[in-house]
């Protein structure tokens, strides 16, 4: 796997790079630029197959970067500092990214789903909905992104009836029966859901509420638009309910 990293900080660039030849033996470090301009070149020069990309750059951001290039045909992971609007963003559209300092561990852990990948024709799609979620922040978004185990699907995030936890994965169940497996945990979701009236009812299923049929108090069970029951746990009942009447 053919990388190149685009950071204005030098100590970001040579720390992910030692990492990298550290820990991911399978990628091979092409060359690193120090500004936007520079890595438009070594990109056209030598197409990579992921670059690791720092938004928050002078002159030309990141992501003005990606507009001046066009199509993408690259995979990309973002390394920034921790900022919560940002981080969103990226959970929506399914782009992996890095927070600094970079841990070994979250990069080995990114560098292995990226090779699960099974197709790239749906990047500038996830590139169009992160950057209108990056010019309008005060506006809720109305998708979501899904990194499945077969591909990368856009949802309605109004067709999502409940989300289950499997270990690592998640299972999300949609109208019309459908059912994607993203390789992404619950917990990932939970932090952006949570907004569009999801509610964790307990540690394996989160809900759309908009999606609750009935709810049978003598078994503190839910039952959801498409025939499928969910339990809500008993500290979580009195929190349900008091969602239900902002529904």
């Amino acid at each position: 796997m053919k990388a190149i990293i685009i950071d204005d900080e030098q100590k970001s660039r040579n720390l992910l790079k030692e990492l990298l030849n550290r820990y991911c033996p399978d990628v091979e470090v092409l060359d690193s630029a120090a500004n936007a301009q520079q890595g438009i070149e070594l990109i056209r020069k030598n197409t990579p197959d992921v670059v690791f990309l720092d938004i928050y750059m002078p002159d030309i951001d990141g992501f003005q970067l990606l507009d001046l290039l066009g199509d993408i045909n690259f995979d990309i992971i973002f390394v920034t500092a921790y900022n919560e609007f940002a981080v969103k963003a990226y959970k929506y559209t399914a782009f992996d990214y890095l927070l600094k300092p970079v841990i070994p561990d979250d990069l080995q852990k990114t560098i292995e789903r990226l090779k699960l990948k099974h197709e790239k024709s749906k990047l500038n799609e996830q590139l169009s909905l992160l950057l209108k979620i990056w010019k309008t922040p005060k506006e809720l978004p109305n998708k979501l992104i899904i990194n499945s185990l077969d591909g990368i699907t856009l949802l309605n995030i109004s067709e999502i009836i409940c989300l289950e936890a499997d270990g690592p994965y998640t299972t999300i169940f949609t109208a019309n029966d459908g059912k994607i497996v993203s390789s992404k945990n619950l917990r990932e979701y939970e932090d952006v859901l949570t907004e569009h009236h999801f509610f964790r009812t307990h540690h394996s299923f989160m809900v759309n509420l908009n999606h609750v049929k009935k709810f049978i108090k003598a078994d503190n069970l839910l039952v959801l638009t498409n025939g499928q029951t969910v339990d809500v746990s008993k500290r979580k009942k009195e929190e349900f309910l008091e969602m239900l009447k902002n529904i």
